[in-house]
This record gives structure tokens, sequence and C-alpha cells, in this order.
């Protein structure tokens, strides 16, 4: 008799916890997407430009200062190199999905708009008040409209977490 009570329970989403989720967004992708491959063997190349310019720095011992731009530079070529052939593994992207369409979808375009009419209302409104209409429009556009008073206040608190430790903390002035 619990077991039954226990299925007609809400979940967590408010569905029935008897009923099965949809569990294909924890699925990786079959197909890979426009630039995987690319964007792989870029990154690998700037781990190998990295791991260059650090051996002008090497003084053969362990504690050299090249010792950590080595191994960031070994760890993005070993990340990178994975990921390349794990990319290769999979099937082609569709010809439909171009890679401008998959770089660029609207929630990005727009992000990129706010920041640049961030860069232009900054020495208007200064840093406090432009930063505080940047995040609040920000996140009520990513959130769809949804939870207006929580990116509100979210964004009051971020404001005056970041002025208090850059203006007060490290003493940096802000524009």
């Amino acid at each position: 008799m619990v077991k039954n009570m226990g299925l007609q329970a809400e979940g967590a989403g408010g569905e029935p916890s008897g009923t099965v989720k949809e569990l294909s967004k924890y699925v990786p992708e079959a197909r890979r997407k426009p630039g995987e491959l690319g964007i792989a063997a870029i990154t690998f190349l700037l781990g190998a430009l990295g791991y260059y310019f650090a051996l002008d720095m090497t003084s053969g011992e362990y504690s050299s200062p090249s010792v950590f731009p080595k191994l960031a530079s070994i760890v993005i070529m070993a990340c990178s190199a994975f990921n390349f052939f794990k990319a290769v593994r999979r099937e082609k992207p569709e010809a439909s999905l171009t890679l401008t369409g998959y770089l660029l979808p609207m929630d990005v375009v727009v992000v990129l708009v706010l920041l640049v009419a961030y860069c232009f209302i900054l020495p208007r409104l200064h840093f406090v008040a432009s930063s505080y209409a940047f995040m609040v429009i920000g996140m009520v556009y990513l959130q769809r409209g949804k939870n207006i008073i929580r990116a509100l206040l979210i964004s009051a608190v971020s404001l005056a977490v970041l002025v208090a430790v850059f203006r007060y903390l490290f003493l940096v002035i802000l524009p």
C-alpha cells in the first residue's frame, strides 16, 4: 500500500512521480555539431603554441616559472585531442544547420546587443546604474519575462557585492 501512495505523489516538476521523465537531454547526441572538429583543432594548436612560448621561460628546474604554463598547455592539448577524437566518431552534422546559425542563436545576438548598449551607456549613467540595468534586462530576457522580482533582487545583491569588493576592498575606482 505504501508503494501505491508513492506513485501518486507529485515529483519535483509537479508531475506524478510514477511517470517516466524525459531523459533524452542527458544522452549524448549522435551527430556532432557544426564546427566541433574545427574548434577542437584550433584549441589544440593554441595549447601547442602556449607550450612553445612556455619553453622560453624554462630554466631546467621543477620550480621554473614555465612549469604551470607548460602544465596548462598540456591539459588544453589533451582535452582538445579527446574532444576531437570523440567528435570524429559521431555522425556528420545535418546540412540544414549552418555554423553561423549554431554559433549565433537569437539569445547570443541579443546579449551581444545588450553588451554594446552597455558600453555606450556606461560613461553616461556610470557603473552602478548601467550595470544594474544591464543585469536586470539580460536576466529578464533570458528567463523569458519570468521571475522579474528575482532578477531585480539578484542583480541588486550581485552589484552590491561587486561594488563592495572592488571599490572598498581592492580600492578600484569604478567608471
